[in-house]
């Protein structure tokens, strides 16, 4: 199984084809939900899939990364 499948099963949320439910995951904050891509997981903020993290621990993000700064 792969890390971003045994994420997604431990936020409850698994994809159809493994017999899972493909409704919004609980918990997170108003907007966001998560869901599967092939094995990668994704992160989605009002309809929008802002960025996704590989089952090699690759990080893809719709816009700029800050590594600096105050949140």
């Amino acid at each position: 199984m792969s890390r971003s499948r045994n994420v997604a099963k431990r936020l409850g949320k698994t994809d159809a084809a493994s017999g899972g439910s493909t409704d919004a995951v609980k918990g997170f904050p108003s907007g966001w939900t998560a869901s599967l891509d092939g094995t990668d997981m994704v992160f989605i903020y009002n309809s929008v899939e802002v960025f996704k993290v590989s089952t090699a621990g690759a990080i893809t993000a719709k816009d700029n990364v800050t590594g600096y700064g105050t949140p």
